[in-house]
């Protein structure tokens, strides 16, 4: 972002206005929940927004995984699991399946399931390797399931995509609501050899 405070205030009007002319849209209500979560921190409301999303369209593959995103987020790794893979069976060739393994891998990492959070996310990275928080969850998921040198491939990795990201950015940048998944996920980060 070029100017971080006027951006985030336009997102946010950009997503209310969504849910506010959209509010019988499933697309609108799935995308604006999802914004309002990352922007505002409302990962609660949004995960509303994306219910009543699915009650209008069940069919809605993007409702279905970003929800998983926003419950991941909310605490509740094995409750998103179930979405990604509900969204997963909905578009098996869906143009951001890349993001479903992500999930996926994220929401194994916040339980300690490091081995199956590495081999989802390779499965994404393998689609989308310039993904940032993909690239932070494998090295993370490595450094914490003992794979020093895979994590500090990944690391490396991450600083040539963002030279700027340190372990302190990851606070910021998820809305992530349990403070022993933050925890995990940047001492994970700390392991790799991440600054702080």
């Amino acid at each position: 972002m070029t100017d971080r405070e006027q951006e985030i205030a336009e997102g946010l009007r950009l997503a209310r206005l969504a849910v506010e002319l959209g509010k019988d849209d499933a697309v609108a209500l799935t995308r604006g929940g999802h914004a309002l979560a990352h922007l505002a921190g409302d990962v609660e409301g949004a995960i509303a927004l994306v219910d009543k999303a699915l009650v209008l369209n069940p069919n809605l593959a993007s409702a279905w995984f970003l929800g998983g995103f926003l419950r991941t987020e909310n605490g509740d790794p094995d409750a998103a699991i179930e979405l990604f893979a509900r969204a997963m069976r909905f578009s098996p060739l869906d143009p951001e399946m890349f993001r479903m393994q992500a999930g996926v891998a994220l929401s194994h990492l916040f339980a300690g399931r490091f081995d199956m959070a590495s081999y989802w996310a390779e499965q994404s990275f393998k689609q989308l390797p310039s993904f940032l928080v993909l690239v932070a969850i494998i090295a993370a998921s490595h450094a914490l399931a003992g794979r020093a040198e895979q994590a500090h491939t990944a690391v490396e990795h991450l600083q040539k995509l963002n030279p700027e990201f340190r372990v302190s950015s990851l606070e910021g940048w998820i809305p992530i609501r349990r403070p022993e998944h933050l925890a995990r996920f940047q001492d994970g980060l700390r392991q790799a050899g991440l600054p702080e």
